[in-house]
């Protein structure tokens, strides 16, 4: 019957259930869309657009220009609450000679601070795909650049229309380029926790815009954070984050000798069974993790969490590069 529970729950967290859509049908917008920079009280909102060449098939677009601003543009919907969750949209990149625009998505933005998540594209000479985050500078900080043969299925010769997503849960962050996961990927970074979704474009020279389609968000729970009790206290894991290995120890209440510690990652997949061995006094177990699966294969960086076989003891540990 545990198991039925389990799997049940694991299903649902990894079908991911969907919070926004917008697919500017029939020339209308679903949502409120908002315009981040603002002059006088007017701003760089979602516009639509007619335009046969949408992934959707049905001729309509939303598109964003930086007129307003003068150098960024950017518009947002949804909630200021929004903590974990991802964002999928198609965008139209622009392939340029000359020093041309950043198209792309943003995420957890904060209307009150300015601070947020973006990935774009930058296809002009630089020939790349940038993920970063605005925190108040005038400049954005880079978490990581994607160039050449790590671009799936290289750098466009036109311009055209592509996928972005980003997924970020607590303090993990993945990034896609046409549905494929971008090298490296999750990033560690918890600076910004929650906010609103929306569109970004660029260009420190010209007035541009982005076009895009079919935008939906999703909710990504954090797989196995309904499946036991949680009780932080009695679990220490040092260090934390780590990069080789680690050491969990946790305290029990009975005289066990010897207790299954699970390992999950972020979806909720089991990855590793560990064996912890209590200590002298009967009361503490211990065990070292060296960041491998069952199979042995390193790990990928990211958010694991792990629990004791009785669904007790929940924790988190953090794995880095």
């Amino acid at each position: 019957m545990k198991i039925c529970v389990i799997g049940c729950l694991l299903c649902s967290m990894l079908s991911g259930q969907i919070l926004y859509e917008e697919y500017f049908t029939d020339g209308g917008m679903q949502l409120d869309w908002h315009p981040w920079f603002e002059t006088g009280g007017i701003g760089d909102s979602m516009r639509v657009l007619s335009d046969p060449t949408t992934p959707g098939g049905d001729g309509w677009a939303g598109v964003i220009s930086n007129e307003v601003m003068g150098v960024a543009g950017l518009t947002y919907a949804g909630d200021p609450g929004l903590e974990d969750y991802s964002i999928e949209a198609w965008i139209y990149t622009v392939v340029s000679t000359a020093a041309g625009p950043y198209n792309g998505i943003a995420m957890r933005m904060q209307a009150d601070s300015g601070f947020y998540y973006r990935l774009v594209a930058d296809f002009d000479d630089d020939q790349r795909i940038r993920l970063g985050m605005f925190t108040g500078g005038m400049f954005p900080i880079v978490i990581r650049d994607w160039s050449s043969v790590e671009i799936p299925g290289g750098v466009p010769a036109t311009s055209s229309w592509h996928k972005f997503k980003l997924v970020i849960v607590e303090d993990s962050i993945w990034a896609y380029y046409d549905d494929v996961l971008l090298p490296d990927c999750p990033f560690i970074d918890n600076t910004i926790q929650k906010g609103y979704f929306g569109v970004y474009v660029f260009n420190m020279a010209a007035t541009d815009s982005t076009v895009c389609d079919n935008i939906i968000v999703r909710a990504e729970p954090t797989g196995v954070a309904e499946l036991g009790h949680e009780a932080p206290s009695l679990l220490t894991v040092q260090p934390n984050p780590f990069t080789h290995e680690t050491d969990i120890k946790w305290q029990i209440t009975d005289n066990r000798q010897e207790v299954v510690l699970k390992v999950y990652d972020i979806s909720g997949r089991l990855v590793r069974n560990l064996f912890g061995l209590s200590s002298v006094t009967g009361h503490q177990l211990s065990v070292r993790w060296d960041g491998r699966d069952a199979a042995g294969k390193v790990l990928a960086p990211g958010v694991y969490f792990i629990q004791d076989e009785h669904g007790e003891h929940l924790g988190k540990v953090v794995k880095l590069h």
